[in-house]
C-alpha cells in the first residue's frame, strides 16, 4: 500500500501491545475477525507480526481507525516478488531450479579457477557439452564437460571429475550470493513485520480489526437423562495465533458466510506486448492550400491546454491515502460512535461481525457470545461453556431394520427447548450417572424435536415378517382398441415387537415411507419424516406386541387387444368387470379364435404345399439317372404331372384360406376401433 507525503513508515521498537486484542469473532467457515484496541501519544508506528500465510487475508480485511482526531497514513510490510520474477534480474538465472551444468552454461566468457586431482586450473568459460564416453565394459555413459580457455590454450575439463568451482569474477560472485539469498527468503514462509502508520497530537484511541484464517470451532454436548433432562454444550476453541488473547470478549458464530483467498500480497506483473519500431523512407516536402475561414469551433491552441493543465495540477489536492467517500465513511462512524459518550463502544470496529450476528438473529448465522472474558496462551486451546439448560426428553427406543434387523436402538426424543441454535457436532449421553452412549447431533432450530439414538437396546427383540406384494384387477375398460387395467397391489409387513425387561418400554417403530403407496393400517402413524412412518408401540413389563402395516396403491396399465393372447383375454373376462366390458371380451374372444382357425387351416395348407416341393424334388433327382423310354421314366413323368395339379388346387385352397384370415383380422379391427367401454 501506498504512504503519503514525507511520513517515515520505518519499522520501530515492538509495539504490538500498545494495542492488544480485545474481541475475537470466530466463524465456523473457518475464519476470524480480530479488534485490537489501545492508546497512543502524537505520531507512532505501530508493529504486528504476521505469518507470510496471513498476509492475504490482512490486506484484503483490515480496518484502522485513529480516533479523536487523529489519521491513518498507511500501512507498510515487506514485499514479496514472485522468486522467479526477481530471480531473473541477476547475471546467473537460478529460476526454476537449474542444474549445474545449466548454472556454468550461463558463465560464458567469466574467469573460473577450477581444481583438479593434479591441482588449479585458471581460464575463461568456453562452454560446456555432453560427452559420450564408453567404460571399459563397453557401456556408454553421459558426461558433462566444461571447456576454459587458459593462458596454456583450450582445455576440457570432466564436470564430475572437478573438486572446486570459484569464480573469480568479484562483482558476478556478489551477484550469484544475492540471488541465493533471493531464493532462501522466498522459501521463509514463517513471520513477517506490518507496520501501521498513524499521526495526530496528543493521546488518542486506536482500534483495528482484520480478518485471519483460523481453525474451524467445535461444539460437543452433554445430555443428562434424568427427572429433568440436562443439556450442557462446550465448544472447543483453538489459539493458533501469535497472540496471548487476555481477557478477550469471545463470540462464535455458526453458519457459512462466503469467504475467499487472494493473492494481494505478491507483486503481479502483466506481460506486455513488444513492438518493433517502424522504419519510414525519407518524407517530401508537402505543401498544404491555405485555409478560408478562423479556426474550428472548439478547439483550443496548444499553449492554452498546457496552462490550463498546469492549473489543474495546482488546484489539485496533495494524493491521501483514503479516497474521500471512504474518508467519509470512516468520519462518520467515528462521529456515531463519540455520540454516545464516554469510552467508545466495540461497534465500529466488529462491523463486519456484528452484521454476521445480526444475520444469524434473521435466521442465516447464530451468535454464541461468552459472557466473561476469556483467557488463552498463543498456541493453545480451551474447551468453554456456551450452554447449559434444561431441555424436554423422551426416553424411548426406535427400530429400523436398515439399521439393525432385530433390535431397536436406546434413543430419546429431545425438543430444543433452550432458546438457542444448536450447531452440529457430538453428544455423551448419561442416563441419570451412567453414561449410557454417544450420538451425532444435527444443527438444531429453537423448539425443533429430534430422535437421537445411543446405544443398542439388546433387552428388547423384533421379528419382521414381510408377506411379499400381492396383485388384483379391480377394474377394466376398452378404448380404440386397447384394454385399461387397473389393479390394486398391496403390500403387507407384521412386527413382533418383545419387551424382555421388566419395566414398561416405548418401542416407536420405522415403517418405508413411500409416496405412491396409501397407508391402510394402522389408519394413522404418531409421526412421519421424509422417509418413514413412525408408529409408537407401549410394551408392558416382559411383554410383547405385534404391528402390522398395510399399504396399497393402485396402478394402471394399457394392453393392445389386438396382441392379448387367448389365455389372457380369458383371464381378463373371469375378472371383475361390467356385462358390457365382459360381452365385449367374449366377442374379442371368438373372433380371437376364429383368426386362431383359419391360421392354422393356412398353417396346414403351407405344410402341405411343401411337402409337395420337397417330393417333386427327389423325384426329379431321380429322373437323371433313369433312361430315357423306360416305364419308371414314364411313372415318374406321371407322377410329377398329379402332384402339379394337386399344387394348383392347393394354391387355390391356400389363397381362399388366406383371405379368410384376413377377413377376421380386419373384422376384429374394425370391432376394437369403434369400441368405448369403460
Amino acid at each position: 500500500m501506498a504512504t503519503s507525503g514525507s511520513r517515515d513508515l520505518s519499522p520501530a521498537p515492538d509495539r504490538s501491545e500498545a494495542a492488544p486484542v480485545t474481541d475475537v469473532v470466530l466463524f465456523t467457515s473457518g475464519v476470524g475477525c480480530f479488534c485490537r484496541a489501545g492508546k497512543i501519544t502524537g505520531d507512532a508506528c505501530l508493529e504486528l507480526v504476521f505469518s507470510a500465510e496471513q498476509l492475504n487475508d490482512l490486506l484484503k480485511s483490515m480496518v484502522v481507525l485513529d480516533l479523536d482526531g487523529g489519521q491513518v497514513t498507511g500501512i507498510s510490510y515487506a514485499a514479496q516478488d514472485p522468486a522467479g520474477k526477481a530471480l531473473q534480474a541477476f547475471g546467473v538465472n537460478l529460476a526454476g531450479n537449474p542444474s549445474l551444468g545449466s548454472v556454468l552454461g550461463q558463465l560464458g566468457g567469466v574467469p573460473l579457477a577450477v581444481a583438479t586431482a593434479d591441482g588449479e586450473c585458471r581460464g575463461k568459460v568456453l562452454g560446456v557439452e555432453t560427452r559420450q564416453r564408453k567404460t571399459e565394459s563397453r557401456d556408454i555413459l553421459s558426461q558433462l564437460v566444461l571447456s576454459l580457455f587458459t593462458d596454456s590454450g583450450i582445455r576440457a575439463f570432466a564436470v564430475e571429475e572437478l573438486r572446486e568451482i570459484r569464480i573469480l569474477d568479484p562483482y558476478l560472485a556478489a551477484d550469484l550470493d544475492k540471488a541465493l539469498a533471493v531464493l532462501a527468503r522466498s522459501r521463509d514462509r514463517q513471520r513477517r513485520t506490518v507496520t501501521v502508520g498513524l499521526a495526530g497530537k496528543g493521546e488518542r484511541r486506536i482500534r483495528m480489526t482484520y480478518l485471519l484464517e483460523t481453525p474451524v470451532w467445535k461444539v460437543s454436548y452433554r445430555l443428562v437423562l434424568a427427572e429433568k433432562p440436562f443439556l450442557q454444550g462446550w465448544a472447543v476453541v483453538d489459539n493458533t495465533t501469535d497472540d496471548d488473547w487476555k481477557d478477550v470478549q469471545l463470540a462464535l458464530v455458526s453458519g457459512r458466510p462466503i469467504s475467499f483467498i487472494q493473492d494481494l500480497y505478491t507483486p503481479l506483473y502483466l506481460a506486455r506486448p513488444v513492438v518493433t519500431p517502424e522504419l519510414y523512407a525519407g518524407l517530401r516536402p508537402v505543401s498544404h492550400a491555405e485555409s478560408v475561414g478562423g479556426a474550428a469551433a472548439g478547439s483550443l491552441p496548444l499553449a492554452k491546454l498546457a496552462q490550463d493543465d498546469a492549473d489543474a495540477l495546482q488546484e489539485a489536492p496533495m494524493m491521501r491515502v483514503m479516497s474521500a467517500p471512504a474518508r467519509h465513511r470512516m468520519d462518520r462512524s467515528m462521529d456515531a460512535e463519540e455520540s454516545y459518550g464516554g469510552a467508545p463502544s466495540r461497534g465500529a470496529l466488529m462491523e463486519a461481525a456484528e452484521a454476521a450476528a445480526i444475520g444469524g438473529e434473521a435466521g442465516e448465522l447464530f451468535r454464541y457470545t461468552v459472557s466473561t472474558p476469556v483467557s488463552i496462551a498463543r498456541r493453545s486451546a480451551a474447551a468453554l461453556p456456551i450452554i447449559a439448560a434444561g431441555v424436554e426428553a423422551e426416553k424411548l427406543s426406535i427400530y429400523n431394520a436398515d439399521h439393525h434387523p432385530s433390535h431397536p436402538y436406546s434413543a430419546c426424543k429431545m425438543k430444543n427447548s433452550t432458546g438457542l441454535t444448536l450447531m452440529g457436532g457430538p453428544m455423551t449421553v448419561f442416563d441419570g450417572d451412567v453414561y449410557a452412549g454417544d450420538a451425532q447431533v444435527p444443527g438444531m432450530q429453537p423448539a425443533e424435536e429430534r430422535m437421537i439414538s445411543y446405544a443398542l437396546d439388546l433387552a428388547c427383540s423384533v421379528d419382521t415378517e414381510h408377506f411379499g406384494t400381492t396383485r388384483e384387477v379391480v377394474g377394466l375398460a376398452i378404448a380404440r382398441g386397447h384394454l385399461r387395467v387397473t389393479q390394486r397391489e398391496r403390500q403387507r409387513t407384521r412386527y413382533r415387537l418383545k419387551n424382555k425387561k421388566d419395566a414398561p418400554k416405548t418401542v416407536i417403530v420405522e415403517h418405508p415411507y413411500d409416496a405412491d403407496w396409501e397407508l391402510k393400517a394402522p389408519r394413522k402413524p404418531g409421526e412421519r419424516t421424509d422417509s418413514h412412518y413412525r408408529f409408537r408401540m407401549a410394551l408392558a413389563a416382559s411383554a410383547g406386541a405385534d404391528l402390522t402395516v398395510d399399504t396399497q396403491r393402485t396402478t394402471c396399465s394399457y394392453e393392445d387387444l389386438g396382441d392379448l393372447s387367448e389365455s389372457r383375454v380369458s383371464y381378463y373376462v373371469n375378472g371383475p368387470v361390467s356385462p358390457e366390458v365382459k360381452a365385449a371380451l367374449q366377442a374379442v374372444l371368438e373372433i380371437r379364435k376364429q383368426i386362431g382357425t383359419a391360421a392354422a387351416d393356412r398353417e396346414a395348407l403351407e405344410r402341405r404345399k411343401a411337402e409337395l416341393f420337397e417330393d417333386q424334388k427327389r423325384i426329379r433327382a431321380d429322373l437323371g439317372a433313369v433312361p430315357a423310354g423306360s416305364k419308371l421314366r414314364d411313372r415318374y413323368t406321371r407322377k410329377l404331372a398329379q402332384q402339379e395339379d394337386r399344387i394348383d388346387q392347393l394354391e387355390d385352397r391356400l389363397e381362399a384360406a388366406r383371405a379368410e384370415e384376413r377377413t377376421k383380422q380386419e373384422e376384429l379391427a374394425a370391432f376394437l376401433e369403434k369400441l368405448e367401454l369403460e
